[in-house]
């Protein structure tokens, strides 16, 4: 497994931007790539040790006059104030795609793939194609061809019999079979392993805790920082509330933990930064009702049914 990190790009955008400190973001498995990009900038360069979940999210509070932020393409709804450079460190890793040749289902499949893995889709189509597969990838705004984000699933179609996601693990495939609702192919390039997810468990335990949430009096919203704060959708959801009789208390919280969560006085706590919180991270909290936005909106107007993941 090789991570491919664009040298040139650093030097053109230090050239360019001519900072005199440099805050390199990473998730901790692109620390070495991370290290690469302090060798190269030729001025003060310091890594964060802080959670790095997406394009969504530059930490501009901290000390540098320009970001270098790794893993992640620009996230289509919000840019950072200073200067930042998003490189996405393409993954180079040895898989087996015939696994997922005898797991598909029909002839017309949609293909999507994390930022880091899209340069697997060309060999995919091309695979698909000689087995008799019709392979289909689209594009929308903000969104490279094919590519996918746990909260960002425009570029999987409806109405085509099967769907492939080429992640790690299964945390963007659960989410496109969410969007979707109905199953999907999740391929793992690092173990070569497939996995067919079907959401209707899932979806059935979201929609029990929105029933739940219907009649509650009082309601958290936690709102987020930079890219993960959305004071447009807080105020409509505050309204929609307080219309039903709900009191509502607005949180700010850079970072969401289970013991933040579990303390809150509210009876429902609704998670504005990030929708797959309530699902990924809070799923299992029974001591209240955890929701992500389309959730919370659907118990207030007695909907049977919501868009995920917003």
């Amino acid at each position: 497994m090789r991570y491919v990190l664009d040298e040139e790009k650093v030097k053109a955008f230090i050239k360019e931007v001519k900072p005199s400190k440099v805050l390199v973001e990473a998730p901790p498995g692109l620390f070495k790539p991370a290290k690469r990009v302090c060798e190269l900038v030729s001025v003060e360069c310091e890594i964060s040790a802080m959670p790095v979940f997406g394009g969504c999210l530059a930490y501009e509070f901290l000390e540098g006059d320009a970001i270098i932020h790794l893993g992640h393409n620009p996230y289509p709804w919000w840019t950072p104030k200073k200067p930042t450079l998003y490189l996405e460190v393409p993954v180079e890793v040895e898989t087996d795609v015939e696994v997922v040749k005898d797991k598909l289902k029909g002839k017309r499949v949609v293909l999507g793939a994390v930022v880091q893995h899209l340069n697997l889709l060309d060999e995919l189509k091309e695979r698909l194609r000689g087995w008799g597969f019709e392979p289909l990838t689209f594009t929308s705004k903000g969104l490279k061809e094919g590519q996918v984000l746990g909260c960002d699933y425009r570029n999987l179609r409806r109405g085509y019999d099967d769907y492939l996601i080429v992640a790690g693990g299964r945390f963007h495939a659960l989410g496109a079979a969410l969007y979707l609702k109905r199953d999907v192919l999740a391929f793992d390039p690092y173990s070569s392993r497939v996995e067919r997810l079907d959401p209707t468990k899932a979806l059935a335990r979201r929609m029990w805790l929105v029933k739940e949430a219907s009649n509650t009096k009082t309601v958290a919203l936690v709102d987020g920082h930079e890219g993960q704060a959305r004071p447009g959708l807080v105020r409509a959801l505050k309204e929609m509330a307080e219309k039903a009789g709900m009191r509502v208390r607005v949180y700010k919280s850079l970072i969401l933990t289970r013991e933040f969560v579990l303390n809150l006085p509210e009876e429902v706590v609704v998670t504005l930064s990030c929708p797959r919180l309530a699902l990924d991270d809070f799923g299992d909290v029974r001591e209240k009702v955890v929701l992500a936005p389309g959730e919370f909106r659907a118990a207030v107007l007695g909907l049977d049914s919501y868009a995920f993941p917003f």
